[in-house]
């Protein structure tokens, strides 16, 4: 949980960051933007990202860093979960491109087991999310992601008009990590080319439960999907600063120790 204030010095109270929160933390106020708690921080700092005046304050502090001058360095920092999403899917080649460069991912004693699903528009997108929350609903599974549908939140898709999706088979030598560094390389491909991309834990979950949606997205028995990935042009704001991330927890073993 972080603590997220805002300098109301530099606030311009554009809403950016309230728009900009997927959990619904954060709301507008005659004061400027406040977090009231409702809907929980996950921490991610999307608000400080947004913010064009760096007004946003975490734990007390602030919340972005200097941009790198490395360009594979300032791509890695600077890549951002999108979740809104203009209705035209990236063309075709481009999703094809990605996830034929993604073929140079390492895997474990070179197998490259791992197998793409694309769902591709809009509408079959939807589609996908319907059947998602129909299982929901059917089984109680992830109950916050119906409430969070009637409060017109969309956490499965973010209506994104392209959801790539990573399968593997059971059987297969490192199935979960294998695809997951494949979908990593095609994610930060995409991103490169001004694709939006945000991960999709909960619809890699419901999927492993719900036989018709794992059947729908083209998975044959035997095999289990591994990640998910949608992606779309991204809507609205930009992301100009980088937000701060907690240092790395490294436990060094040395030579010469015990």
């Amino acid at each position: 949980m972080v603590d997220i204030t805002f300098d109301r010095e530099r606030c311009v109270k554009c809403g950016l960051c309230v728009k900009t929160c997927a959990m619904g933390h954060l709301r507008m106020t005659e004061d400027g933007p406040s977090a009231d708690g409702r809907g929980g921080c996950m921490g991610c700092l999307q608000c400080a990202a947004v913010c064009p005046r760096q007004a946003v304050l975490a734990n007390g502090s602030a919340a972005v860093v200097p941009r790198p001058e490395d360009p594979l360095e300032a791509l890695v920092m600077a890549r951002r979960s999108v979740r809104h999403f203009k209705p035209e899917a990236p063309d075709r080649a481009l999703i094809e491109w990605a996830l034929q460069r993604a073929g140079y991912a390492p895997s474990g004693k070179n197998r490259h087991a791992n197998r793409w699903t694309v769902v591709y528009g809009r509408e079959r997108t939807e589609a996908v999310r319907q059947r998602a929350l129909r299982h929901c609903r059917e089984t109680g599974e992830a109950p916050e992601l119906v409430r969070f549908a009637e409060k017109g939140l969309d956490l499965l898709t973010c209506g994104a008009p392209v959801i790539l999706l990573g399968w593997s088979p059971d059987d297969c030598l490192n199935p979960c990590v294998d695809t997951a560094i494949a979908m990593e390389l095609a994610d930060l491909l995409l991103v490169s080319r001004g694709v939006g991309t945000c991960w999709g834990g909960y619809l890699r979950q419901i999927t492993g439960h719900c036989p018709e949606l794992k059947a729908m997205l083209g998975i044959p028995e035997g095999c289990s999907m591994q990640c998910c990935l949608m992606a779309g042009w991204p809507d609205g704001a930009r992301f100009p600063n980088l937000p701060a991330r907690p240092a790395p927890d490294i436990f060094w073993a040395l030579d010469g120790d015990n």
